[in-house]
């Protein structure tokens, strides 16, 4: 008796510990993730790894049974240890697999592979993950050697009509996949690494061979057959932006839609609409689930058994599945679906859940199956948006309903709970938005309260009815899309006018990961301390006995003030250290970004004044915005959002195009440059940029061609004013601006793209005044630059280099060479990364992102 007793005892006191179990589990199996992703990884995923781990486990459960206490913390560490495990699996570095090395960065082999989802269309570009991947010694052979992973291809121009299954050949060298290397940068190899793309190749659109699927695969491009039916369906009825709404909101094809629609959506505060994520899922799931209950109420039978939200959760289920392979089971959609179906399955097996239980283990499940989605921005906004619902719906629960409520009461009573709900979904994921896309609306309550309802609740439940009756009734369907469409272009109006009122959203710096933990605690703090405040100074008899500050008891109460105590305090030291670092630091920093194949250099100057000289670029900014994607982000995490000068040294797009989206996005305070008419549209966009935005422009004859900022001293050494008139588009590269600056005993030269003839030409102007310590290659190492009377003139003791020699061919090795002669030191980003060179009276540092042996 007493041994029962006691196990009883036991089991009552794990379930103390355990008042959700599964949101625990979750906290210890994310926590193992990062640990693995951020400290240490295991580096020999095997069989002993699960042994240690089980070993301990069983030890543990051994103690807790001989000492006679509970084992709680046994889960605990397990699920801490699997997390570990799982994403140790995925971050050891043996990627790419070896057996894929021979065929990095070689010649061109002939590579076929098997479409392995929807393709992505981006303008004139189509982006497919093959897998399945068979490559051919010599393209006369007949023999292929298979390749484990992916690769992703990118087809230039037009090309047939491609569903997953079908297979392609290609004859074109694979690269190897590489990050920009900045500071804080995001982490693009590890992210394909994730999805198991170890390489990357492009081939124009007539130049592939594509060979169809064989009968037995038929089934398996079935819903990309019907996903492109309905597209063209929705095409013939709709056209420009509210078709691509209406195909981003059914089939999830979100690459029609323009980049100006985008900003209006993400200004107004509605961006997530555009994603089919738990919102959209939910709102299917709620109307199914109404319409079936609805339709099996009828039937007495049914309704007799208490059968009825069975049933109506059981068909919902396979609809909101059906939903979701419509939409193209993006990560996003996959994670919806999970969680919805894990509450509609509640009511199948009759057990009476918890939400936040439910969406930890939604969660669980997810992370289980793919680790790597922690740190998927979806993910986290998807249930981040979920748990604030759910702790505000905790906190300041509805009223509830009454057995004679009129139905005015009932739709007010309704109105404000979809009023709060959309107020703890945006206050919730307002920080991550901020700490991702650097963006922050105040008039996302409006707009959510006008097209949540129309856009989720009519228009999409509308467009699914229309698929539903597209092989039956094609003219019926057909009418529904039409009706779609013109609310959707209603919508459109409604979103663009939001957007467009003055202030209704701006552009914030990047949150750090301990600003982001204290604006959470806070949030969550704040309003219980409000509660409890509240309540105490209510009359004792008009107090709560249900809702509100009882929940909390007085030592809940206490450990509440002191954590958000600890959350100021930490908070306000981080301010400090912030306004210290960017406006009372007596340094100077210059930071050579690793922009590719292009220029891009950061000046941070005592007191606070920032330069950017040229931002990188490629050729089209449509495919790989530097500014944008590079630039940007690095300016907002190290808190800056006003730029006092940038300088343009020559409008070739290595140097300009990453410029533009600064201009648009940031306060500048001046732009230098030649104002020398290049004839390319994004110069253009360059000039037009400057007028409507008012940025200071003077013209180059006019510039101060000495001055001092806070005690750096800018020097622009090159080109004399009477030379630009004599420019021509020929020689661009011999007309960039040539600085310098200097702060202490240091000096930094940024030459631009000059060649030899400018160098000799610059030599005769200044001659020893060129004379630095530092040096940024002249046209990232050309052979036509960088010569020995140049290099004599500067003598300078580190050269920095800012090329790309995989892909482009820069520098040249006789110039490195050439370098190495002279006894320079030299850092090349595409080998250190960004370069940060850290200047404090006779003290100097210099920092490369990557440390290379």
């Amino acid at each position: 008796m007493h041994r029962n007793a006691s196990s009883i005892s036991e089991i009552k006191n794990v379930e103390t510990h355990y008042h959700r179990p599964v949101i625990v589990l979750l906290f210890f199996f994310m926590s193992g993730i990062l640990t693995g992703r951020y400290l240490f990884y295991i580096p020999h995923f095997s069989i002993l790894a699960w042994i240690i781990v089980f070993t301990c486990l069983a030890w543990l459960i051994r103690t807790g049974v001989t000492t006679n206490r509970p084992t709680v913390f046994a889960p605990l560490i397990l699920f801490f240890m699997l997390g570990w495990l799982v994403i140790s699996s995925q971050v050891y570095p043996a990627f790419p697999p070896g057996k894929v090395l021979p065929y990095l960065d070689q010649q061109p082999h002939k590579i076929s592979g098997k479409v392995d989802q929807v393709p992505v269309k981006m303008g004139f570009r189509t982006r497919f993950i093959l897998t399945d991947l068979n490559v051919y010694e010599d393209t006369e052979s007949n023999s292929p050697i298979r390749l484990p992973g992916k690769i992703q291809l990118t087809v230039y121009g037009t090309s047939p009509e491609i569903l997953p299954g079908y297979r392609i050949t290609t004859n074109r060298a694979v690269r190897s996949i590489r990050n920009f290397n900045n500071p804080g940068g995001f982490n693009y190899r590890q992210y394909m690494a994730y999805r198991n793309i170890w390489g990357t190749a492009w081939d124009n659109g007539d130049r592939i061979t594509i060979e169809p699927l064989e009968a037995q695969e038929s089934i398996f491009p079935s819903v990309a057959t019907l996903r492109m039916e309905i597209d063209q369906a929705i095409a013939f009825v709709s056209q420009g932006e509210s078709r691509a709404i209406l195909s981003a909101l059914l089939i999830g094809n979100r690459e029609l839609i323009s980049p100006e629609l985008r900003e209006a959506f993400s200004r107004a505060g509605v961006s997530h609409l555009l994603a089919i994520s738990g919102l959209h899922v939910g709102i299917v799931a709620t109307v199914s689930f109404f319409l079936f209950s609805t339709a099996l109420g009828r039937n007495t039978y049914l309704s007799r058994h208490a059968m009825v939200k069975k049933g109506a959760a059981f068909l919902s289920v396979w609809f909101v599945l059906g939903y979701g392979m419509l939409a193209g089971m993006s990560p996003s959609t996959q994670r919806a679906v999970i969680m919805i179906s894990i509450f509609l399955f509640a009511f199948v097996l009759e057990r009476r859940h918890n939400p936040m239980n439910s969406l930890a283990a939604a969660a669980l499940g997810i992370l289980a199956i793919s680790p790597q989605s922690l740190f998927d921005i979806s993910f986290q906004l998807s249930f981040t948006a979920v748990s604030a619902i759910f702790i505000g719906l905790y906190l300041f629960p509805p009223a509830p309903e009454t057995v004679a409520e009129s139905l005015w009461k009932r739709f007010l009573r309704i109105l404000k709970g979809f009023v709060c709900v959309s107020v703890f979904a945006i206050i919730g994921t307002m920080p991550i938005i901020a700490y991702y896309f650097n963006h922050v609306t105040f008039l996302g309550l409006l707009a959510n309260l006008i097209l949540v309802p129309l856009i989720g609740f009519i228009v999409v439940p509308l467009g699914l009815i229309s698929v539903l009756l597209y092989p039956l009734a094609t003219p019926l369907s057909l009418f529904g899309f039409t009706i779609a469409d013109t609310l959707l272009n209603i919508a459109i109006s409604i979103i663009k006018a939001i957007s467009m009122i003055p202030y209704g959203s701006f552009r914030v710096i990047t949150p750090s990961i301990i600003e982001l933990i204290c604006i959470y605690v806070l949030l969550v703090a704040t309003p219980i301390l409000f509660l409890v405040s509240r309540n105490k100074s209510a009359p004792p008899e008009t107090r709560s006995s249900k809702n509100g500050a009882h929940h909390f008891s007085e030592r809940q109460r206490s450990a509440t003030k002191m954590i958000a105590a600890i959350a100021i305090i930490v908070l306000v030291c981080d301010i400090s250290y912030w306004v210290h670092r960017r406006f009372l630091h007596s340094d100077m920093t210059v930071t050579f970004l690793d922009v590719g194949q292009g220029n891009a250099a950061l000046i941070q100057i005592p007191g606070g004044k920032t330069m950017l000289i040229d931002g990188g670029g490629f050729s089209d900014n449509a495919g790989f915005d530097v500014g944008e994607l590079i630039i940007a982000p690095y300016l907002w995490r190290n808190k800056i959002r006003t730029v006092d000068k940038v300088v343009l040294s020559h409008p070739h797009a290595d140097h300009l195009n990453g410029l533009l989206y600064v201009l648009e996005n940031f306060k500048v305070g001046k732009v230098i440059s030649t104002h020398y008419p290049a004839n390319t549209n994004n110069y253009k966009k360059f000039l037009e940029i400057i007028e409507n935005r008012g940025i200071h422009h003077p013209m180059f004859s006019e510039l101060q061609r000495e001055k001092k900022i806070n005690g750096a001293d800018l020097l622009v050494h090159y080109p004399a004013a009477s030379q630009i008139p004599a420019l021509a588009p020929s020689n661009l590269n011999n007309g960039s601006i040539v600085l310098q600056l200097s702060y202490e005993e240091t000096s930094f030269l940024f030459p631009g793209d000059i060649e030899s003839a400018a160098e000799t030409e610059l030599v005769e102007l200044v001659g020893p005044l060129l004379h630095s310590t530092f040096l940024l290659s002249p046209h990232h190492g050309s052979n036509t630059s960088s010569t020995q009377i140049f290099l004599d003139a500067v003598e300078p003791e580190t050269i920095i280099i800012s090329a790309n020699r995989q892909r482009y061919g820069f520098p040249a090795q006789q110039v490195l060479e050439r370098y190495t002669h002279r006894g320079y030191n030299v850092f090349n980003t595409e080998q250190h990364g960004a370069v940060r060179i850290i200047v404090k009276g006779s003290v100097v540092k210099v920092k490369p992102t990557l440390r290379v042996n």
